[in-house]
């Protein structure tokens, strides 16, 4: 028996639905940050709210409150995963796509979640500024 290479060439993410979801679930928990969108629901009954921390103009951290579906958590936890370090306009382009496309074990029936947690992220994006100042 050979032992798997655990080069980082070699190892992939760690980008399952429930990999994901085991991470969000304790950042699910984490306190607001400064910057806090607003809260978005689906005909689900499926809720999602980001907030952010930015400093400069790049985003420190990210947190997240949604409803306990286990994909928009994951979706949740990747979009925090994602942005961190990344400038806030950049994550401005992230889109739902990107997520489905970023996590394809997703059922095509729960896919739709990805909508709402973007739309949730530009929420809390858009309470701040080019200067990281709250708008």
């Amino acid at each position: 028996m050979t032992a798997t290479c655990r080069l980082p060439c070699c190892a992939s993410p760690r980008r399952t639905v429930s990999e994901l979801l085991d991470r969000g679930l304790r950042r699910n928990r984490a306190a607001p940050l400064p910057h806090e969108g607003a809260q978005l629901g689906d005909a689900d009954g499926n809720a999602a709210r980001f907030s952010i921390d930015v400093r400069g103009a790049t985003i420190a951290d990210v947190v997240f409150r949604m409803t306990s579906c286990a994909t928009l958590v994951a979706y949740g936890e990747l979009i925090a995963e994602t942005v961190a370090g990344m400038r806030v306009e950049l994550a401005n382009g992230l889109t739902a796509r990107d997520l489905a496309d970023a996590l394809p074990g997703v059922p095509a029936l729960k896919r739709d979640r990805a909508m709402l947690a973007v739309a949730a992220f530009r929420s809390a994006l858009s309470k701040v500024s080019t200067n990281g100042k709250q708008s």
